[in-house]
């Protein structure tokens, strides 16, 4: 499983890498968002896989399903506080370009376990 989760990790955080260069090559300015956008789904991600990862010997479903629901409550603080701190500062953001590498790495989570179960 653990292996799994860093796989899972390591093509998101490829995406965004690629993400962020095909952003550098249309709009140099405009990189910076592409990387926060990406980070702020990819960190809290990492969050939960990794709490997620320490429960994988629990047996009891209703321990496991309550620790599942804690977890992504604090993957979904994260993730708020994230974006707080990118609006709040005074930065030029470029929100749809921000939102977009935050929209492709949440998706990226659809399509990437058929990736890993095909390898």
């Amino acid at each position: 499983m653990r292996f799994q989760i860093w796989k899972t990790l390591a093509i998101q955080f490829s995406l965004g890498v690629f993400y962020a260069s095909i952003m550098a090559f249309w709009k140099s300015d405009v990189v910076f968002s592409a990387v926060v956008g990406s980070l702020a789904a990819l960190i809290p991600n990492s969050y939960f896989y990794w709490r997620i990862s320490k429960q994988r010997e629990n047996d009891n479903a209703q321990q496991w399903l309550g620790y599942a629901y804690r977890s992504e409550l604090g993957k979904w603080l994260m993730t708020g506080m994230i974006f707080m701190l990118a609006f709040a500062s005074d930065l030029p953001w470029d929100p749809i370009v921000l939102f977009a590498g935050y929209v492709l790495i949440q998706i990226s989570s659809w399509f990437v376990p058929f990736i890993i179960k095909g390898n």
